[in-house]
């Protein structure tokens, strides 16, 4: 695998990640009683979101790396569906 095709996978797979860590801060707000506990998880998803992402920027220039990331948008309205039962 050359470089800029792991950079590219870093990158989706970060932005996957940032989706559940959205999600899980979403859930925080609906979950009043476990409301701690969601946004502890969610920081922590969201912080090896930043680690993976970092981790692309080695390979990828960010004029490359941030385009994509635009599909967090789609992993976020797929998971708040999937997870939170939110039309679409």
């Amino acid at each position: 695998m050359s470089p800029t095709a792991f950079g590219v996978l870093l990158v989706v797979v970060s932005t996957m990640v940032e989706g559940f860590g959205q999600t899980f801060l979403k859930k925080s707000a609906i979950d009043v009683t476990r409301r701690q506990r969601w946004i502890l998880l969610g920081v922590a998803v969201l912080i090896v979101e930043v680690l993976l992402y970092s981790g692309a920027l080695r390979y990828l220039a960010v004029s490359t790396a941030f385009p994509i990331t635009s599909l967090s948008f789609v992993m976020v309205t797929i998971l708040s569906h999937w997870l939170l039962g939110e039309r679409v």
